[in-house]
């Protein structure tokens, strides 16, 4: 290894002293005829200077009201242009009010930060539902057989009750009925056991901030292929509930916008689910996520196209909605894939199937009323 001290060592050998010499120009003398002409020099190259400053100055205020007056001219053109190009695009059309009315709720939602705070806005059009068995039920008293959601798709007209959406395993329940022996082995028959679907006898519906709750009638309903039982028409899990007796109000409880397609319906897209999971609490629940899958089909759970999501559903989150950041429905929520090895599978029936169940509901032949009936959603 080399031994550092040694070698600076090495450099250190004696020289001479030097010291640095600075060299100065000795001045030159002309006389006085020569300072004459340096002064007159001076004077008159501080005259220009003065002169380009000047120049200067006026050059840039008057490239600032050049630069101020175009501008004024082209926004002037291209605001006549703009009002030119909207008054032909309107050429010809009917404009009414609400369509006033439309774009400000839509500019009100844009401004909106997250798909969570347009549900949180829109969680008092959708119902946490509450099922007794019995026709007879008091809901002040008897303990309820069963709970789920549901979400307002018309408003009251001042005849007609209003409507909700929900799913069918929710209002439908199957009923298990044993026959045979009592008993086992060489004594006894074995029991067995028949099954069959049938609606909860009571029905009722509660809003958020209202201390009111309201009954129910099952109106139209598809099925779900239990386990036991197999299903009963070739419809989608979704029922439609009519209000009955006192309605709730329209400005605090206005029913929610329909997506009339699966246009709008793609992965990757913000969405919130409202619901009513286990029955915790006295309000509402959110859970947002994304659309992670659309256009899956599910035999055992029925028709209809399903859509993926990883936002968070529970038992009670059944027949909620799932919107958008515009807050329109996408779709109605329906289950989940459940096991040790599954994390974020949450399933909503799509938004075409939702419109075409409630075209066919309307029909006497397809609904327990046996009437046509007139159902006034608002689709997007």
């Amino acid at each position: 290894m080399d031994d550092f001290n040694n070698f600076f060592d090495d450099q250190r050998q004696p020289s001479p002293e030097r010291h640095p010499i600075y060299h100065a120009p000795e001045p030159k003398h002309n006389g006085s005829k020569s300072n004459i002409i340096i002064a007159v020099s001076v004077i008159v190259a501080f005259i220009m200077c003065i002169v380009v400053v000047v120049n200067v100055i006026v050059l840039a205020s008057m490239k600032d009201k050049i630069a101020r007056d175009y501008a004024a001219s082209i926004s002037e053109q291209m605001r006549a242009q703009y009002e030119q190009a909207i008054s032909d695009s309107l050429a010809n059309t009917d404009i009414v009010s609400d369509v006033t009315e439309t774009a400000t709720k839509e500019a009100i939602n844009a401004i909106k930060n997250t798909v969570g705070e347009v549900a949180n806005s829109m969680a008092g059009s959708v119902a946490r539902l509450y099922m007794f068995e019995s026709a007879n039920a008091n809901p002040s008293t008897a303990k309820p057989a069963g709970l789920a959601t549901a979400f307002l798709i018309t408003d009251y007209d001042g005849t007609n009750g209003r409507y909700l959406l929900t799913n069918a395993h929710c209002v439908r329940h199957v009923v298990t009925t044993a026959t045979g022996g009592i008993g086992g082995g060489w004594w006894g028959g074995s029991t067995k056991y028949t099954y069959k679907w049938a609606s909860f006898g009571t029905i009722i519906c509660v809003f958020e901030g209202d201390e009111n709750y309201y009954r129910t009638e099952i109106i139209a309903y598809g099925s779900y292929n239990d386990d036991n039982l197999s299903a009963e028409n070739d419809q989608a899990d979704l029922a439609i509930l009519r209000i009955v007796g006192t309605q709730p109000s329209n400005e605090a409880h206005p029913s929610l916008r329909l997506a009339s397609s699966d246009n709008a319906i793609n992965r990757g897209t913000p969405i919130a689910l409202i619901g009513n999971p286990e029955g915790v609490g006295e309000t509402n629940t959110i859970t947002s996520g994304t659309i992670s899958q659309v256009g899956i089909k599910i035999a055992s759970w029925g028709a209809g196209t399903f859509i993926m999501t990883d936002a968070a559903v529970n038992s009670g989150n059944s027949g909620g909605p799932m919107l958008n950041s515009r807050g329109i429905v996408l779709g109605g929520v329906e289950s989940k894939l459940a096991s040790e090895d599954i994390d974020n599978m949450g399933f909503a029936l799509s938004a075409s199937t939702v419109h075409s169940f409630i075209d066919r509901a309307k029909l006497a032949a397809n609904n327990t009323t046996g009437k046509n009936l007139t159902i006034n959603c608002t689709f997007e």
